[in-house]
């Protein structure tokens, strides 16, 4: 076996290590190097004490990280060589809290974002897009959040004084209205884990969130009001929950507005209050600085990267993982930070578990073809310009002078094309990235209900942006990061020894 410190005991102790002398070794491995994965494998190493040192072994199949393998880097219109993140990595205030703690805590950079927005809609009949808003988010400028250019005044007059009555309005209800089926079981075990009596919370058994008792999870079988259900009973117009709410969401989502309109509520709104008035956040270096961040505490022997894990394979109290080229032996605890199709196939006694998870692929351009905004006049263009489709919204993020990220392009006036909708030719692609993307289903929101109860089963865990009660966005790798991790710790004998200092 070439990687030596793969055969490491999984429970030993090392006299190299200094003042880590006496601990107790327990080796880990992360299957996935997406921000989950990293955040995993950055907070069980930074744990390592007196008591318990974290051996961390992070695997994937691709030759870079994961969280960054997709970006490219390219020349703007100016002759200025750029680093992009795909797809984009934006993060905003109030409800990205783990995020922005983990980030200050790497001592990382980030800067308000201060994004415009335009909205259009493809007509089916026509095959033509029209612009019917314009948002000049937290901008500052009346201009960039002024009258779409084909618009009378008169229609966009009366148009702004309803979105903006409809707006407050639905604000209002954010604030203070509870949706159906609310009631977060991550809220409800993470409140009851430091409330309650240790004995009867952790018993025998380490769940995500610190239970594997099924009692304190019971209310996740609860009705669960959908966002269409929500905006019917507090008489929201269909029109400002179809063109801003589902337009918005689907694009941040990547998913199709129906999925949007049958989501949980709870989700939209929870998000609505928590970021109401904040600003949206993006990296100052790119992903590049937080995946150097996140895996300077590991050892460079213990990244295996274009490492295709084939199986975990028991060996009584401990695990090996199987490649294509070899088998890295004696792991006490595997974390599987993967998408949930290929949860199922490492581990088989969870495919029960996700079978009614629902996943779609998610196609992201980087590209140097304007001709994707010919349906916008040139005053209208904003950073973010948004495309809602009977499918969902597609999305054009102008990067920089002549660079531009569209995700989920679509095809106008019936056009399919080879140039992806005639719109983005083939030649000016910079990269195309394909993504699969879980789906906030009620299927969801029930495996991960279950996954609950299962977490340190046999010292398999699972975490990722979809397994935690919350929309699939980023802020879900990190929370359900942190769970793991303090699962593992509790399991270990060393939750009495505090977490690195997160930055709030």
């Amino acid at each position: 076996m070439s990687d030596k410190s793969s055969t490491i005991s999984a429970e030993s102790t090392d006299s190299s290590e200094g003042d880590l002398a006496s601990a107790r070794v327990v080796k880990v491995a992360v299957i996935g190097t997406g921000l989950a994965g990293l955040a995993s494998a950055y907070y069980l190493s930074t744990a390592s004490n007196p008591r318990v040192q974290y051996n961390v072994h992070l695997f994937d199949e691709n030759s870079s990280i994961g969280f960054d393998s997709s970006s490219v880097t390219a020349t703007d219109g100016n002759g200025i060589e750029r680093r992009i993140d795909v797809p984009m990595r934006s993060f905003a205030g109030g409800y990205y809290k783990r995020i922005i703690s983990l980030y200050k805590s790497l001592g990382l950079q980030f800067h308000d974002a201060k994004f415009t927005y335009s909205f259009s809609e493809l007509a089916e009949e026509s095959g033509d897009a029209r612009t019917y808003f314009l948002h000049g988010g937290r901008a500052g400028s009346f201009r960039q959040g002024g009258k779409p250019s084909l618009q009378s005044r008169l229609k966009w007059t009366s148009d702004f004084v309803a979105v903006v009555f409809w707006y407050i309005y639905f604000s209002l209800i954010a604030a203070l209205s509870t949706p159906k089926g609310s009631v977060s079981c991550e809220n409800e075990v993470s409140h009851a884990r430091y409330e309650a009596p240790r004995k009867k919370l952790f018993g025998n058994g380490y769940g995500t969130l610190g239970t594997d008792d099924e009692s304190s999870i019971e209310d996740c079988n609860r009705e669960i009001e959908s966002l269409q259900e929500f905006a019917r009973r507090w008489h929201i117009p269909a029109w400002f929950i179809d063109r801003f709410v589902v337009t918005l969401f689907s694009a941040m989502s990547t998913c199709d507005a129906d999925t949007i309109r049958n989501s949980p509520a709870a989700d939209i709104i929870d998000y609505k209050r928590k970021t109401f008035g904040q600003a949206h956040y993006l990296l100052s270096n790119n992903s590049r600085s937080a995946v150097a961040a996140l895996t300077a505490p590991l050892a460079k022997d213990n990244i295996h990267l274009g490492v295709a894990v084939k199986a975990m394979l028991s060996e009584g109290t401990t695990w090996t993982i199987r490649t294509l080229d070899e088998d890295y032996h004696h792991f006490t605890h595997v974390i599987l930070a993967t998408a949930p199709s290929r949860v199922c196939e490492l581990h088989r006694p969870l495919v029960p578990v996700f079978r009614h998870v629902e996943a779609n692929t998610v196609k992201v351009l980087v590209h140097t073809d304007d001709r994707v905004l010919n349906f916008l006049k040139s005053e209208d263009i904003r950073d973010l310009n948004l495309l809602k489709t009977s499918d969902g919204t597609e999305a054009t993020h102008v990067l920089f002078p002549g660079i531009y990220q569209t995700t989920s392009p679509a095809s106008l006036n019936g056009d399919g094309g080879e140039d992806y909708g005639g719109r983005i030719s083939k030649s000016k692609v910079i990269s195309e990235s394909v993504f699969e993307r879980v789906v906030r289903t009620n299927g969801l929101v029930d495996a991960v209900a279950k996954m609950r109860r299962k977490q340190g089963q046999h010292n398999v865990w699972v975490t990722g942006s979809w397994m935690w009660d919350g929309l699939v966005l980023l802020e879900g790798c990190v929370a359900s990061a942190e769970a793991v991790c303090d699962g593992i710790r509790r399991k270990c004998g060393d939750d009495q020894v505090a977490l690195p200092k997160r930055v709030i």
